[in-house]
Protein backbone atom coordinates (compact mmCIF):
# COMPACT_ATOMS: atom_id res chain seq x y z
CA UNK A 1 0.00 0.00 0.00
CA UNK A 2 3.16 1.84 0.69
CA UNK A 3 4.16 1.17 -2.62
CA UNK A 4 7.67 0.56 -1.06
CA UNK A 5 7.52 -3.34 -2.55
CA UNK A 6 6.59 -3.87 -6.27
CA UNK A 7 4.51 -7.09 -5.55
CA UNK A 8 3.37 -9.61 -2.35
CA UNK A 9 5.83 -11.71 -0.85
CA UNK A 10 3.62 -14.17 0.85
CA UNK A 11 3.16 -17.01 -0.72
CA UNK A 12 0.86 -19.12 0.53
CA UNK A 13 -0.62 -22.68 -0.05
CA UNK A 14 -3.95 -24.49 0.56
CA UNK A 15 -4.66 -24.60 3.95
CA UNK A 16 -2.01 -22.16 5.14
CA UNK A 17 -5.23 -19.40 5.96
CA UNK A 18 -7.69 -20.77 8.29
CA UNK A 19 -11.11 -21.72 6.25
CA UNK A 20 -13.71 -19.35 6.35
CA UNK A 21 -16.68 -19.56 8.19
CA UNK A 22 -19.88 -18.21 9.27
CA UNK A 23 -19.45 -15.72 12.14
CA UNK A 24 -23.58 -16.81 13.24
CA UNK A 25 -23.50 -20.63 11.46
CA UNK A 26 -27.47 -20.41 11.61
CA UNK A 27 -27.81 -17.55 8.95
CA UNK A 28 -27.56 -19.70 5.89
CA UNK A 29 -30.15 -21.97 6.34
CA UNK A 30 -32.65 -19.07 7.28
CA UNK A 31 -31.50 -16.36 4.77
CA UNK A 32 -33.46 -18.45 1.61
CA UNK A 33 -37.18 -16.78 1.32
CA UNK A 34 -39.96 -18.86 0.83
CA UNK A 35 -42.48 -18.91 -1.81
CA UNK A 36 -45.29 -16.86 -0.06
CA UNK A 37 -42.45 -14.33 0.88
CA UNK A 38 -41.19 -13.16 -2.52
CA UNK A 39 -44.97 -13.42 -3.77
CA UNK A 40 -45.71 -10.26 -1.07
CA UNK A 41 -42.40 -8.56 -2.50
CA UNK A 42 -43.52 -8.49 -5.53
CA UNK A 43 -47.53 -8.36 -5.51
CA UNK A 44 -48.61 -6.67 -2.36
CA UNK A 45 -49.38 -3.10 -3.42
CA UNK A 46 -48.06 -1.99 0.04
CA UNK A 47 -44.90 -2.39 -1.76
CA UNK A 48 -44.26 0.75 -3.81
CA UNK A 49 -44.75 -0.67 -7.55
CA UNK A 50 -41.08 0.43 -9.42
CA UNK A 51 -39.35 -1.91 -5.97
CA UNK A 52 -41.76 -4.38 -6.61
CA UNK A 53 -40.21 -4.77 -10.24
CA UNK A 54 -36.97 -4.79 -9.08
CA UNK A 55 -37.73 -7.70 -6.93
CA UNK A 56 -39.37 -9.35 -9.23
CA UNK A 57 -36.44 -9.25 -11.31
CA UNK A 58 -33.69 -10.48 -8.67
CA UNK A 59 -35.98 -13.06 -7.27
CA UNK A 60 -36.39 -14.46 -10.41
CA UNK A 61 -33.64 -13.95 -12.59
CA UNK A 62 -30.91 -14.42 -9.67
CA UNK A 63 -29.08 -11.34 -10.78
CA UNK A 64 -27.07 -9.54 -8.55
CA UNK A 65 -28.24 -6.00 -7.39
CA UNK A 66 -26.17 -4.10 -9.67
CA UNK A 67 -26.79 -5.97 -12.58
CA UNK A 68 -30.33 -5.51 -11.55
CA UNK A 69 -29.33 -2.22 -11.39
CA UNK A 70 -27.86 -1.35 -14.87
CA UNK A 71 -30.59 -3.49 -16.95
CA UNK A 72 -32.14 -1.71 -19.85
CA UNK A 73 -35.02 -2.26 -21.84
CA UNK A 74 -33.64 -2.95 -24.79
CA UNK A 75 -31.95 -5.82 -22.96
CA UNK A 76 -35.52 -7.42 -22.52
CA UNK A 77 -35.93 -9.86 -26.02
CA UNK A 78 -39.32 -11.51 -26.17
CA UNK A 79 -39.04 -13.02 -29.57
CA UNK A 80 -37.28 -16.38 -28.25
CA UNK A 81 -39.72 -19.31 -27.33
CA UNK A 82 -40.36 -21.04 -24.98
CA UNK A 83 -39.44 -17.61 -22.81
CA UNK A 84 -38.42 -14.79 -23.72
CA UNK A 85 -34.26 -13.41 -22.73
CA UNK A 86 -32.61 -11.13 -20.63
CA UNK A 87 -29.13 -10.17 -21.81
CA UNK A 88 -27.35 -9.34 -18.76
CA UNK A 89 -23.31 -7.28 -20.04
CA UNK A 90 -23.06 -4.93 -17.68
CA UNK A 91 -23.16 -4.31 -13.30
CA UNK A 92 -23.56 -0.68 -11.46
CA UNK A 93 -20.78 0.19 -9.42
CA UNK A 94 -22.63 2.32 -6.57
CA UNK A 95 -19.47 3.12 -5.31
CA UNK A 96 -17.65 4.42 -8.35
CA UNK A 97 -20.98 5.48 -10.29
CA UNK A 98 -20.05 3.92 -13.49
CA UNK A 99 -21.15 0.59 -15.13
CA UNK A 100 -18.90 -1.89 -15.45
CA UNK A 101 -18.75 -5.33 -16.95
CA UNK A 102 -20.68 -7.68 -14.48
CA UNK A 103 -18.39 -9.74 -12.10
CA UNK A 104 -17.63 -12.61 -13.94
CA UNK A 105 -16.91 -10.80 -16.48
CA UNK A 106 -19.03 -13.28 -18.63
CA UNK A 107 -22.36 -12.00 -20.52
CA UNK A 108 -24.77 -14.16 -20.47
CA UNK A 109 -28.71 -14.55 -21.56
CA UNK A 110 -31.59 -15.32 -18.61
CA UNK A 111 -34.45 -16.98 -19.64
CA UNK A 112 -37.84 -14.09 -17.94
CA UNK A 113 -39.79 -16.58 -15.87
CA UNK A 114 -43.59 -16.10 -17.12
CA UNK A 115 -44.68 -14.22 -13.67
CA UNK A 116 -41.58 -11.94 -14.62
CA UNK A 117 -42.61 -11.41 -18.48
CA UNK A 118 -46.18 -10.31 -17.02
CA UNK A 119 -44.57 -7.96 -14.48
CA UNK A 120 -42.46 -6.59 -16.89
CA UNK A 121 -45.30 -6.08 -19.29
CA UNK A 122 -47.58 -4.09 -17.13
CA UNK A 123 -44.38 -1.82 -16.01
CA UNK A 124 -43.61 -1.03 -19.49
CA UNK A 125 -47.42 -0.30 -20.57
CA UNK A 126 -48.24 2.30 -17.80
CA UNK A 127 -46.02 1.80 -14.53
CA UNK A 128 -42.65 3.19 -15.52
CA UNK A 129 -44.88 6.01 -16.83
CA UNK A 130 -46.46 6.80 -14.07
CA UNK A 131 -42.86 6.96 -11.97
CA UNK A 132 -41.27 8.65 -14.65
CA UNK A 133 -43.64 11.12 -16.14
CA UNK A 134 -43.05 9.61 -19.84
CA UNK A 135 -43.04 6.80 -21.51
CA UNK A 136 -39.97 4.40 -21.20
CA UNK A 137 -37.73 3.96 -24.60
CA UNK A 138 -35.03 0.94 -25.55
CA UNK A 139 -32.74 3.18 -23.75
CA UNK A 140 -33.59 3.50 -20.51
CA UNK A 141 -33.33 1.67 -17.40
CA UNK A 142 -35.86 -1.11 -16.80
CA UNK A 143 -35.76 0.24 -12.72
CA UNK A 144 -34.47 3.69 -12.70
CA UNK A 145 -33.96 5.97 -9.27
CA UNK A 146 -36.80 8.12 -8.41
CA UNK A 147 -34.31 11.36 -9.82
CA UNK A 148 -33.30 8.96 -13.22
CA UNK A 149 -29.82 7.28 -13.39
CA UNK A 150 -28.94 3.69 -11.91
CA UNK A 151 -29.93 2.91 -8.17
CA UNK A 152 -28.08 2.86 -5.01
CA UNK A 153 -27.13 -0.01 -4.25
CA UNK A 154 -27.17 1.07 -0.66
CA UNK A 155 -30.25 2.94 -0.96
CA UNK A 156 -32.05 -0.29 -2.41
CA UNK A 157 -31.20 -2.71 0.57
CA UNK A 158 -32.80 0.42 2.95
CA UNK A 159 -35.43 0.68 1.04
CA UNK A 160 -35.57 -3.80 1.13
CA UNK A 161 -35.41 -3.49 5.09
CA UNK A 162 -38.09 -0.82 4.83
CA UNK A 163 -40.40 -3.13 2.70
CA UNK A 164 -39.92 -6.18 4.97
CA UNK A 165 -40.73 -4.47 7.84
CA UNK A 166 -43.60 -3.27 6.38
CA UNK A 167 -44.87 -6.98 5.30
CA UNK A 168 -43.96 -7.98 8.87
CA UNK A 169 -41.33 -10.19 7.76
CA UNK A 170 -37.65 -10.90 9.38
CA UNK A 171 -34.79 -8.87 8.17
CA UNK A 172 -32.47 -10.51 5.75
CA UNK A 173 -29.73 -9.41 3.21
CA UNK A 174 -30.84 -7.73 -0.59
CA UNK A 175 -28.26 -10.69 -1.91
CA UNK A 176 -30.55 -13.44 -0.46
CA UNK A 177 -32.73 -12.91 -3.27
CA UNK A 178 -29.77 -14.97 -5.15
CA UNK A 179 -29.67 -17.42 -2.83
CA UNK A 180 -33.41 -17.77 -3.08
CA UNK A 181 -33.52 -18.41 -6.59
CA UNK A 182 -30.97 -21.12 -6.66
CA UNK A 183 -32.46 -22.96 -3.97
CA UNK A 184 -35.76 -22.86 -5.39
CA UNK A 185 -35.10 -23.73 -8.72
CA UNK A 186 -33.16 -26.64 -7.42
CA UNK A 187 -35.93 -27.58 -5.50
CA UNK A 188 -38.66 -27.62 -8.01
CA UNK A 189 -36.73 -29.86 -10.17
CA UNK A 190 -33.69 -27.45 -11.80
CA UNK A 191 -30.19 -29.12 -12.76
CA UNK A 192 -27.29 -27.13 -10.23
CA UNK A 193 -25.12 -26.84 -13.53
CA UNK A 194 -28.07 -25.15 -15.51
CA UNK A 195 -28.58 -22.89 -12.74
CA UNK A 196 -25.05 -22.10 -12.34
CA UNK A 197 -25.08 -21.85 -15.89
CA UNK A 198 -27.98 -18.91 -15.50
CA UNK A 199 -26.75 -16.97 -12.72
CA UNK A 200 -22.89 -17.51 -13.20
CA UNK A 201 -22.61 -17.72 -17.19
CA UNK A 202 -19.79 -19.95 -18.06
CA UNK A 203 -17.08 -21.19 -15.73
CA UNK A 204 -14.42 -20.20 -18.11
CA UNK A 205 -12.36 -23.88 -18.15
CA UNK A 206 -11.96 -25.35 -22.12
CA UNK A 207 -15.22 -27.34 -21.88
CA UNK A 208 -17.43 -24.76 -21.19
CA UNK A 209 -16.06 -22.45 -23.74
CA UNK A 210 -17.01 -25.10 -26.38
CA UNK A 211 -20.51 -25.60 -24.74
CA UNK A 212 -23.46 -24.22 -25.48
CA UNK A 213 -26.44 -25.16 -23.50
CA UNK A 214 -30.03 -25.18 -25.97
CA UNK A 215 -32.31 -22.19 -24.75
CA UNK A 216 -35.36 -24.46 -24.33
CA UNK A 217 -32.83 -26.31 -21.15
CA UNK A 218 -32.48 -22.90 -19.45
CA UNK A 219 -35.83 -21.74 -20.07
CA UNK A 220 -36.87 -25.29 -18.24
CA UNK A 221 -34.70 -24.42 -15.14
CA UNK A 222 -36.39 -21.37 -15.00
CA UNK A 223 -39.59 -22.02 -16.17
CA UNK A 224 -39.83 -24.64 -13.24
CA UNK A 225 -39.56 -22.21 -10.03
CA UNK A 226 -43.65 -22.37 -8.44
CA UNK A 227 -44.13 -18.55 -8.26
CA UNK A 228 -46.94 -17.48 -9.96
CA UNK A 229 -48.00 -14.75 -12.02
CA UNK A 230 -50.97 -12.13 -10.84
CA UNK A 231 -52.15 -9.03 -9.81
CA UNK A 232 -50.80 -6.54 -7.18
CA UNK A 233 -52.73 -6.92 -3.81
CA UNK A 234 -52.30 -7.00 -0.29
CA UNK A 235 -51.46 -10.43 1.00
CA UNK A 236 -52.23 -11.69 4.56
CA UNK A 237 -49.17 -12.57 6.01
CA UNK A 238 -48.63 -15.20 9.33
CA UNK A 239 -46.37 -14.84 12.05
CA UNK A 240 -42.59 -15.66 11.21
CA UNK A 241 -41.76 -19.03 11.37
CA UNK A 242 -38.55 -18.22 13.70
CA UNK A 243 -40.55 -15.63 15.67
CA UNK A 244 -43.74 -15.36 18.25
CA UNK A 245 -46.28 -12.34 18.12
CA UNK A 246 -44.37 -10.06 19.87
CA UNK A 247 -41.79 -9.64 17.40
CA UNK A 248 -44.27 -9.52 14.86
CA UNK A 249 -45.66 -6.72 16.02
CA UNK A 250 -42.33 -5.06 16.85
CA UNK A 251 -41.76 -5.59 13.26
CA UNK A 252 -45.23 -3.53 12.53
CA UNK A 253 -44.04 -0.77 14.87
CA UNK A 254 -40.77 -0.62 13.43
CA UNK A 255 -42.60 -0.19 9.84
CA UNK A 256 -44.36 2.93 11.34
CA UNK A 257 -42.10 4.67 12.75
CA UNK A 258 -39.69 4.32 8.79
CA UNK A 259 -42.57 5.39 7.30
CA UNK A 260 -42.38 8.51 9.23
CA UNK A 261 -38.76 8.85 7.63
CA UNK A 262 -38.27 10.72 4.30
CA UNK A 263 -36.48 7.49 2.97
CA UNK A 264 -34.08 9.63 -0.62
CA UNK A 265 -33.60 7.67 -3.74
Amino acid sequence: MDEILDFNPCVLKRGDLPRKTDKDPRWRSRAVFSREEIEALIYDDRIPEDRRVLYALEFLTGMRSGEAAALRWNAWDQSPAPLGKLAVAVSYDSRAKVEKATKTERPREVPVHPALAKVLASWWESGWARFTGRPPTGDDLIVPAARGGSRNVSYSLKAFHLDLATLGLRERRHYDSRRTFISLGQADGARKEVLRWITHGAAGDIVDLYTTLPWATLCDAVACIRVGARDARVIPFPTQERGDVGETQEAGEEAEKKKALTLGR
